[in-house]
């Protein structure tokens, strides 16, 4: 009887989709320099955070489509505590290789980049972290004007397939 109980368990979890067990299968880091020059330092270069902003342990859903990342309410408090971003830059990575920087951006700012960009809210007047309840990477900011042959670097197969491989991912 409880060899046939165990088995049945065992089938039942046989085509359950588990997260990969490390947290940087696919992570969001912060580059520690405020304004470091993007335009000559090269990606593997780029000092980051000792911790990562946005984890695969973190994200409930990955919206492919539109790049949209949701997460549960714990970690939406735990993210507006980074204080002030706007204009930080940000690396993605998997499985700690380095996939593509991009900045932390908001509606007002007149500044432009070409790389991936994460837009926050407006800024508050008191400094807080202005954090949206779901992050959307957008391809650039304030608009893509390259050529269409620039390869658009969200969609490297190698992120599509640590958070199809985590569950995470909806097409």
């Amino acid at each position: 009887m409880v060899v046939s109980i165990l088995f049945l368990c065992c089938l039942a979890c046989e085509g359950e989709v588990t997260k990969p067990a490390g947290e940087d299968a696919f992570a969001i880091w912060i580059v520690k320099e405020l304004h470091p020059d993007l335009s000559i330092t090269q990606l593997d270069q780029l000092p980051l955070m000792s911790q990562s902003f946005l984890s695969i342990s973190d994200i409930t859903s990955y919206k492919w489509s539109i790049h949209q990342i949701t997460y549960p309410g714990s970690v939406y408090e735990r993210l507006k505590t980074w204080g002030s971003l706007i204009n930080r830059a940000f690396v993605v990575t998997v499985a700690g290789e380095r996939i593509y920087w991009g900045m932390f951006k908001d509606d007002v700012d007149s500044g432009w980049c070409q790389n991936p960009v994460i837009m926050l809210y407006p800024r508050h007047p008191d400094g807080r972290n202005t954090i949206p309840p779901c992050l959307t990477i957008q391809r650039a900011y304030p608009g893509y004007s390259g050529s269409d042959d620039d390869p658009d670097l969200r969609a490297d197969p190698r992120i599509y397939q640590v958070l199809s491989d985590a569950g995470i991912l909806i097409p």
